[in-house]
C-alpha cells in the first residue's frame, strides 16, 4: 500500500519510486489542497487488494487497531468511520471487514479534523475514499476465504460500465466461528468492610458464530459533463451466536464453585440506502454535493440463555430495532487565486426502540429481581459550517466554525423522561507551510465532542453474566476535547519521515465505575470522571532496506494526567506509555505478465495503561502474511495472526478483579479473483 495523490504529477514520481508499503505526501486533491488529512493510496496489486480495510488500516501511521479491532486515532479515542466524505452509518467495524483493498482508492487519515466534519468523535476521522467505476464494460472481482477457526466468507463485486451509466453489484456473506478467545479472571468482594476478601477464580471460553447474508446494488447517471447523479440500495441479514463457557473455582473456602453455560443468539436484518448528487461548477475547484443516507434495523432480537451447574438459570429477551438518517449538502466556491469559501450544513438523526426483559429461576436474589423494562430514544443534531481557504505564497491558512443544535430524548414507563438541547460552537484552524517540495509544516486546532451514547443514558440495568451488571446514567454528560496539533513531512529522496506532536484536554470524561451490590455482584456504569491532559509525539518512518524489501515504522509517545480513583479518594495521576506498530515488506519479480508474489509482515505493541479504577498491561498483536500469482488476475494469500495476552486489573470499592484474555492464533487462505 502506497500513498499518492493522482493528480499531483510530483506525487506520482515519488509514489513510483517508494513500492507497495506506506508513502507520506501532503495530500493535494484536484480542487483544493486538503491540509487536515494525511492521505494513503492502496495500490491495485494483489496482495493489496486482497487484505480488508481492518488489515490495511494497521500499518498506518497514527493508527492503532487493537487485538479486538478498536480503531484508535494517535492511540485514544475512538475514531469516526468515513466513506466517500459521509460518515457511515451502522457497524462500522463489521462494514471494515467486508470492505477490501480492490474496492478502496485511498485513505485519509484526519487526527485533527476541520469544520467541514461532524464535531463527534473526540478520536478524529478516518475517510475511505472508494474507487469509481471507469473502464467500459463488466469489471470486478470475486473472492472466498477459509479461517483456521472454521468459516467461509465470500464476496463478489460486479462493475459495468456503458456510456453515461455505470453499474454496481455487491454480494457476500460469512458462515462459521469468526473469533475464538480464552479468558481468566481472579475476584476478590469484601462484602462488610472488616470482613476477610471471598476469591474465587474463573476460566471460560468464548466463541462468536455467524451466518450472514448481504446484497446490495448503486447506479450512477452523468447528467452531463460536470454532473453526476447516484443511487444506491442494500440490505441483509443474519443469525449470529455468542457462546461462553466458564468454570468458577474456588480460591478461599466460602466461595461455592460452580459452572456457567451462556449462549446468546441474535437475528437481525437491515436496509441502507444513499441517493447522491456531485456537481463540478464552471469554475476550476468549484464543487456542489448533496446526499441523503439511511440505515435501518427493522427487527433485532437477541436471545440469552445462561444455566448454571447448581441449577439456577436467567434468560433474557431484548429486542432492539434501530434506524439512522443522514442529510447533508457541502459547496466550495473559489473567490481568487489560493482562496476558496467553504459552506455546508447537515442532519442527523438516530431513532432506537428497546424491550428489556429478564426472568430467572433464582430465589436467593444473586442475579437480581426479573425485569420488564422498555425505552424509546431518539436523537438529532442539525448543524452548519463555514470555512474559508487562503494561500499566501508557501503558507495556507484555513479558519473553521460549525455550530451544532443537539436534542436527545429517552421516555421510558414509569421514569422521568431524559431531555437533553444542547447548542455547542466548534472553531477549527490549520495552517500548513511548505518550505520545499522535501519539506513541510502544519499546524491545527479543532474543538470535538463525544455524545452519550443513547443505551448509556438508559434508566435501568441489564444483566451481562453471573458477576456483571451494567446500569445507565441518566446524569451522564458528554466529553468534550480541544486538540492542538503540530506536524512535518520531510521527503529527502526514497525516505519518508514525519513527526506530529500534539496536545489534548478531555473535560468530563467518561470512565467506567465499579462498586458491589448487596448480591455480590459488580454494578458498573459510565461516570464524568474530570479532565484529562494527554500530550505526546507521534514518529514515522518509511525505507528501503534491500532493492526488495521496503519498512515502515511509527511510534507513539503519550505524557497522561489522567483521574484515578485511589482508596483514599479520587486524584490525578502523571502516566508515560507508548505504542509502535510497523510494516516490513517484500516484493518478489515479476514472472512476464504475472506479478511478483509479496510477503509481509506486520506488528502492534502498545505499553502499559491505566483509566480511573483500571491498570491494563501491555499487549501486541503480530501477522505474517504471503500472496502468490498463480496467474495474470488470480491470487491465493495466506496470513497468520498471533495476539499476545491482554490483561488488566479492576481496583474499586469492595471489589478487585485480576483478568486476562487472549485471542486463538489464526491462519486465513484466501483466493481472489479480478474479472
Amino acid at each position: 500500500m502506497t500513498l499518492a495523490e493522482p493528480p499531483n504529477t510530483e506525487a506520482i514520481e515519488v509514489a513510483e519510486d517508494s513500492g507497495d508499503i506506506i508513502e507520506v505526501i501532503g495530500a493535494r486533491s484536484a480542487e483544493t489542497l486538503k491540509i487536515d488529512r494525511r492521505t494513503y493510496q492502496v495500490r491495485e496489486n494483489p496482495h493489496s487488494v486482497q487484505k480488508n480495510a481492518i488489515q490495511l488500516l494497521r500499518g498506518l501511521p497514527a493508527v492503532t487497531v487493537t487485538p479486538d479491532d478498536r480503531i484508535l486515532v494517535l492511540g485514544a479515542g475512538l475514531s469516526r468511520i468515513y466513506v466517500d466524505g459521509r460518515p457511515y452509518l451502522g457497524d462500522a467495524v463489521q462494514y471494515l471487514r467486508t470492505l477490501h483493498g480492490s474496492d478502496i482508492e485511498r485513505i485519509e487519515v484526519i487526527t485533527n479534523p476541520s469544520a467541514q466534519f461532524s464535531s463527534e468523535g473526540g478520536g478524529g476521522v478516518i475517510n475511505l475514499v472508494l474507487r469509481k467505476t471507469r473502464q467500459e464494460g463488466l469489471s470486478g472481482n470475486a473472492s472466498l476465504e477459509e479461517s483456521s477457526y472454521g468459516y467461509a466468507l465470500g464476496d463478489t463485486t460486479l462493475n459495468y460500465k456503458r456510456g453515461s451509466w455505470s453499474y454496481q453489484l455487491k454480494a457476500g456473506g460469512n458462515i462459521g466461528t469468526m473469533t475464538r478467545r480464552t479468558y481468566r479472571r481472579q475476584r476478590s468482594v469484601v462484602r462488610q468492610e472488616g470482613d476477610a476478601p471471598t476469591v474465587n477464580q474463573e476460566t471460560g471460553l468464548f466463541t462468536y458464530d455467524g451466518t450472514v447474508g448481504r446484497l446490495s446494488g448503486k447506479a450512477s447517471y452523468k447528467l452531463d459533463a460536470r454532473t453526476t447523479l447516484s443511487a444506491q440500495l442494500g440490505g441483509g441479514g443474519g443469525h449470529d451466536i455468542v457462546v461462553d463457557k466458564v468454570d468458577y473455582l474456588a480460591v478461599t473456602p466460602d466461595f461455592s464453585p460452580f459452572s456457567e453455560h451462556r449462549r446468546l443468539s441474535s437475528v437481525a436484518s437491515f436496509v441502507t440506502g444513499e441517493l447522491n448528487l456531485d456537481h463540478s461548477g464552471v469554475k476550476d475547484g468549484e464543487t456542489l454535493n448533496a446526499t441523503i443516507q439511511f440505515y435501518t434495523n427493522p427487527g433485532v432480537h437477541d436471545t440469552t440463555n445462561a444455566r448454571f451447574s447448581d441449577g439456577r438459570l436467567y434468560r433474557i429477551d431484548l429486542r432492539k430495532p434501530s434506524s439512522s438518517i443522514d442529510m447533508q449538502i457541502d459547496w466550495k466556491h473559489p473567490m481568487a487565486a489560493g482562496q476558496i469559501f467553504s459552506i455546508g450544513s447537515a442532519w442527523h438523526v438516530d431513532d432506537t426502540t428497546q424491550h428489556y426483559r429478564f426472568t430467572s429461576n433464582d430465589s436467593s436474589g444473586s442475579l437480581g429481581a426479573d425485569m420488564d423494562d422498555a425505552y424509546d430514544a431518539r436523537s438529532s443534531t442539525i448543524s452548519a459550517y463555514v470555512s474559508f481557504q487562503q494561500t499566501l505564497g508557501s503558507l495556507t491558512l484555513a479558519p473553521g466554525l460549525r455550530g451544532e443544535a443537539n436534542q436527545r430524548q429517552i421516555s421510558s414507563p414509569g421514569v422521568e423522561d431524559v431531555r437533553l438541547n444542547r447548542v455547542t460552537i466548534f472553531p477549527s484552524f490549520h495552517a500548513s507551510y511548505k518550505v520545499d517540495k522535501r519539506l513541510q509544516f502544519g499546524a491545527s486546532y479543532s474543538k470535538r465532542i463525544d455524545r452519550v451514547p443513547l443505551e448509556y443514558l438508559r434508566p435501568f440495568g441489564t444483566v451481562e453474566d453471573a458477576y456483571n451488571v451494567f446500569r445507565g446514567n441518566p446524569d451522564l454528560k458528554d466529553q468534550s476535547t480541544d486538540a492542538y496539533e503540530v506536524s512535518a513531512q520531510f521527503r529527502p529522496g526514497k525516505v519518508e519521515l514525519g513527526a506530529t506532536v500534539y496536545l489534548r484536554e478531555t473535560r468530563r470524561l467518561w470512565s467506567i465505575n465499579y462498586e458491589v451490590n448487596d448480591a455480590g455482584s459488580n454494578l458498573y456504569t459510565y461516570v464524568n470522571a474530570g479532565s484529562r491532559w494527554n500530550s505526546g509525539a507521534q514518529f514515522d518512518i518509511v525505507l528501503p532496506v534491500l532493492p526488495q524489501i521496503k519498512a515502515s515504522a511509527s511510534v507513539n509517545l503519550f505524557n497522561e494526567r489522567i483521574p484515578v480513583e485511589m482508596s483514599d479518594g479520587q486524584t490525578k495521576q502523571r502516566t508515560f506509555r507508548y505504542s509502535t506498530n510497523g510494516t516490513l515488506e517484500w516484493n518478489g519479480k515479476d514472472r512476464g505478465s504475472v506479478p511478483g508474489d509479496v510477503a509481509q509482515f506486520q506488528w502492534s505493541y502498545n505499553s502499559p495503561s491505566q483509566e480511573y479504577q483500571i491498570r491494563k498491561k501491555s499487549w501486541f498483536d503480530l501477522s505474517a502474511s504471503y500472496t502468490h500469482n498463480l496467474g495474470r488476475t488470480l491470487s491465493l494469500s495466506g496470513t497468520f495472526r498471533y495476539s499476545g495476552r491482554s490483561s488488566q486489573r479492576l481496583i474499586a470499592p469492595s471489589v478487585e478483579e485480576i483478568s486476562s484474555r487472549r485471542r486463538t492464533p489464526e491462519v486465513q487462505l484466501k483466493l481472489q479473483k479480478t474479472l
